[in-house]
């Protein structure tokens, strides 16, 4: 197989795909321990900060849709540039996936807040890889 572009974005989609998916799947008590042992790597850091567990959660769902939302928008450019609802039915699907996910996680529920910040951080990074790629054309 050929190293391309394409096929290294597709590898990193599937990837980001798997990572936010595989994290949908683990437990609320192993999911909080991992949210609570970042939380004191980044106090160990910065110090007391105002970064709770669930600020922490809720940045990591956006930050992890908005490289998903990259992926996807550099995956995609040339074939949906004009067809950015597309693009936002593919992150509106990945979120809906995540959320149904949790619904059969022990511990975890689906929740309509994350999946409007899921779309947050997948629409700003569209809308910036969009924004960037249109002004160097």
């Amino acid at each position: 197989m050929k190293i391309t572009r394409k096929n290294i974005l597709m590898i990193l989609l599937a990837g980001s795909l798997g990572f936010i998916w595989i994290n949908s799947m683990l437990t609320a008590n192993v999911s909080g321990g991992m949210s609570s042992q970042l939380g004191r790597l980044i106090a160990s850091i910065f110090g007391d900060t105002f970064i709770t567990d669930g600020i922490l959660r809720k940045f990591a769902h956006a930050l992890e849709f908005s490289v998903l939302g990259t992926i996807l928008s550099l995956l995609l450019y040339d074939v949906l540039k004009d067809k950015l609802t597309l693009v936002a039915l593919c992150g509106l699907s990945s979120a809906f996936i995540d959320e149904t996910i949790q619904m059969f996680t022990p511990g975890r529920s689906a929740q309509i807040r994350d999946m409007w910040i899921d779309l947050l951080g997948f629409s700003c990074a569209v809308g910036i890889v969009f924004y960037t790629r249109y002004r160097k054309k």
